[in-house]
């Protein structure tokens, strides 16, 4: 019947999967995103992404950059409400030490220590709608109080932040909505850590059961199920 055909073409055609962007590591995918002479090289943290139930507070990107003294990178953003109340606190222009994520889910999230000079405070009517941006070496990084993501360019011009200007810009997506890949020169995706890590072959199988992509010659035919409603 239909649904058994339909079921049986997904199911051969299951090797044939594609992100459609390149993917890699988080270090492969910086490394990659340094030797293109282009820009903006768009990295998505496919891991952390708050709209497909990542927590939006996982600090490994910048830490990353960091490690590896990689500058003009805007990194939008972190959710760490904490930070972003202490750069508010502290005003437009100052330095401060901040530890940056892990707030929303300490037991995975490994928070950063950094020292931070803010650049931008957004106003904001209630403290929950409040973001930063600050200063950190040669990353730009974007504290929000809470889980958000960066999905059109205005997210970062409200800002006071031109994405295009970046060598490399950093959004918590699992994919780019049509407005920001319209400028991702080109679009480069990170199989971060997170809720919602895409690296699915590399996570621990916890089924009792032998399950694809884990058992890679499985065999399987689809069945027809009838409901009675």
């Amino acid at each position: 019947d239909i649904a058994r055909s339909l079921a049986q073409q997904y199911w051969d055609a299951r090797a044939e999967f594609s992100f459609g962007v390149p993917t890699g590591t988080l270090t492969e995918i910086i490394g990659r995103a340094q030797k293109l002479e282009t820009r903006p090289v768009v990295i998505s943290d496919s891991g952390d992404n708050p709209t497909g139930g990542g927590t939006g507070d996982r600090a490994d990107a910048l830490a990353e950059f960091l490690r590896l003294k990689v500058g003009d990178v805007v990194v939008a953003g972190i959710a760490d409400r904490p930070a972003t109340e202490a750069c508010y606190k502290a005003g437009v222009g100052k330095d401060l030490p901040l530890k940056v994520g892990g707030t929303l889910d300490p037991t995975r999230s490994k928070p950063v220590d950094v020292s931070a000079k803010v650049v931008f405070l957004a106003q904001a009517d209630q403290p929950a709608e409040r973001q930063a941006v600050v200063q950190v070496e040669g990353v730009t990084l974007v504290l929000t109080a809470r889980r958000r993501p960066f999905h059109r360019v205005e997210d970062f011009t409200s800002l006071g932040l031109d994405p295009k200007r970046f060598k490399i810009v950093v959004v918590k997506a699992g994919y780019l909505v049509p407005e920001i890949e319209a400028i991702a020169n080109p679009n480069l995706m990170a199989l971060t850590d997170g809720s919602v890590n895409q690296d699915i072959e590399n996570l621990p199988s916890r089924y009792r059961v032998p399950t694809y992509p884990w058992v890679k010659d499985l065999r399987w035919e689809p069945m027809t199920l009838v409901g009675k409603r």
